[in-house]
Formats: structure tokens, C-alpha cells, sequence
């Protein structure tokens, strides 16, 4: 396989190749399976990484020391998240140069145009001004977790002892600026913890985050 991918004049080839492959398989599985219908469904975005022990490429990754190296293989995956099951919809390879909202965005179209989406779910290393922006913009529903920066740390503060808060158009960023909704919400053990969404929903029923956030944890595997 190797020979042969070196006979294309750009990796540009090698994705269309690799899409082409990707739409004919969910194309054939939409024919053949009830649960990719019409109707919507949720998905998750993770990015993937592949140990890399050889000598420098253009798509090595540069990433905390693990399993014995700093160099890792990143894809970008998006699965949808049905029933317990998963289904892989889009897998963008990562360059080390490659804007991450472009690459999202570029992915969020593709899928797209295969399914209807409910809902996205992602994790914490995607919080960016950027992200949230790609998502509004293609009027995406979407719920991650929020790392602590010291604005939501002044939210917690204000939401001490209360079981569910929620901040309508929390400011993320400082001079490049997105609006979005931030959601203080008591788990099970009565630990806060802090969600961000672009849609609203009651205090009262904020606990139904986790239930929600609970589908994406399949497509770590």
C-alpha cells in the first residue's frame, strides 16, 4: 500500500481516495440498517492519537511524553452516537500547521450532508472561541465540559450552594469574544461541575447533562 500511495502527487489525493472509500461504506449501511434514518441523531468529536517512533514527518504532532514518545499520528474522528452503538462518520488527519476550527468545520459539513444532527458532543481540549464560533455559525447544538479559567471560577463563587445555575451569554475569551451558555450543575456525589452549551435550558433540569454527555464516553474506543 505504501508503493502505491507514493505514485499520488499529494496527500490531497490520498483524503478524496480515503472519503470516497468512507461515503460508500455509509452509504451502504444507511440501505441496510434502520438506525441511520431520517431522523436526528447525536454525535461526538475526539481527536485520535497513534503513537509515532520513526524519524520526523510532515504529520507528526508534536504532544506530551507518552507510551515512549512526544510524536504522535492526530486524527480528528466524529462518531455517531446511537443506542449504545457507534458509527464512525469523518476521519480528518491532523497537520501540525492545520487550524483545528477550519478542520471542524470542514468535518461538521461533511457529516452534514449524511445525517441530521441532534446534537454534538465534545470534550474539554476543544474549548476555544473558535470552536464555539463554528458551531453557532452552523447552528450546531453542542455540550462540553469547561476547563476552570478564572471568569468560571467567579461563576462558581456566585453559584455556591446552589444545586443548578445557569449563565446566559457567558463571555468566553477577552478581546476576540463569543457569547455561550454556561451551566453550573451538581453530580450524583454533589460535586459541580461545569458544562457550556449554545442552547438554553432550566436549572431544574440541568442534571440531564450528564445523562447526555454520558453517549460520547464510546467513542474513546
Amino acid at each position: 500500500m505504501m508503493y502505491h500511495f507514493s505514485k499520488f502527487n499529494s496527500i490531497e489525493q490520498i483524503r478524496r481516495m480515503f472519503e470516497k472509500i468512507s461515503d460508500f461504506i455509509f452509504n451502504f449501511a444507511r440501505k441496510n440498517y434502520n438506525q441511520l434514518g431520517n431522523r436526528k441523531h447525536d454525535i461526538a468529536y475526539d481527536v485520535h492519537k497513534i503513537p509515532y517512533y520513526g524519524k520526523g514527518i510532515q504529520y507528526a504532532c508534536g504532544s506530551q511524553f507518552e507510551n515512549g514518545t512526544s510524536n504522535f499520528i492526530e486524527f480528528l474522528t466524529c462518531s455517531m452516537v446511537v443506542s449504545g452503538r457507534r458509527f464512525i462518520l469523518d476521519v480528518v488527519p491532523i497537520h501540525p500547521l492545520d487550524d483545528m476550527a477550519k478542520l471542524l468545520d470542514r468535518s461538521l459539513k461533511r457529516v452534514r450532508n449524511k445525517i441530521s444532527i441532534e446534537m454534538a458532543y465534545l470534550d474539554r481540549g476543544f474549548n476555544s472561541v473558535s470552536i464555539y464560533r463554528v458551531f453557532r455559525e452552523n447552528k450546531i447544538k453542542y455540550i462540553m465540559p469547561i476547563v476552570r479559567s478564572p471568569t468560571v471560577k467567579a461563576a462558581f463563587d456566585k453559584a455556591e450552594g446552589i444545586n443548578a445555575y445557569v449563565f446566559h451569554d457567558f463571555k468566553i475569551g477577552q478581546k476576540d469574544i463569543e457569547k455561550v451558555n454556561l451551566i453550573l450543575v451538581n453530580d450524583k456525589l454533589g460535586i459541580k461541575r461545569a458544562f457550556v452549551s449554545n442552547f438554553d435550558i432550566a436549572p431544574c433540569l440541568a442534571h440531564r447533562f450528564y445523562e447526555m454527555y454520558s453517549k460520547r464516553w464510546g467513542i474513546e474506543t
